[in-house]
């Protein structure tokens, strides 16, 4: 599968989802001014890589668990709408059996960012990892 990466700009997430890299990473500054253009192309991104993971999963084939790391510094209102939809995709490749792990990283003194995190999770119904990390 060909890799999403989108370098990070100062209203847009740095992405970069690469199989052969074993690398899926969201983060940064999100508010892109039109949010629904931005995410379109990750969400499609991530609804393929799930059809590949379950058909490797038919195929008995070893899959490695899949590590989604969250690493945003501020997002909008809009954003979250997105970021919403796309634990809801992780949370259905998990719901598949897929060793599907999300990791979600916050500044120490950013209890906004981290209480944001534990609502997606909530919400979703997806269990994630916290990090605290000194930014």
């Amino acid at each position: 599968m060909n890799p999403l990466k989108i370098e990070q700009t100062n209203v847009s997430p740095f992405v970069n989802f690469d199989t052969s890299l074993g690398t899926y990473i969201l983060a940064g500054y999100s508010r892109p001014e039109n949010v629904r253009d931005f995410y379109f192309p990750i969400i499609n991104w991530l609804d393929e890589f799930k059809k590949t993971l379950i058909e490797s999963k038919k195929a008995e084939k070893s899959i490695d668990p899949v590590n989604f790391d969250f690493k945003f510094i501020y997002f909008n209102s809009s954003s979250a709408k997105f970021l919403y939809d796309i634990v809801i995709l992780l949370n259905d490749m998990q719901k598949e059996g897929l060793p599907i792990n999300i990791n979600w990283y916050y500044d120490k003194d950013d209890d906004e960012l981290r209480e944001a995190g534990e609502e997606l999770s909530d919400m979703a119904q997806v269990p994630f990892k916290f990090f605290e990390i000194n930014a």
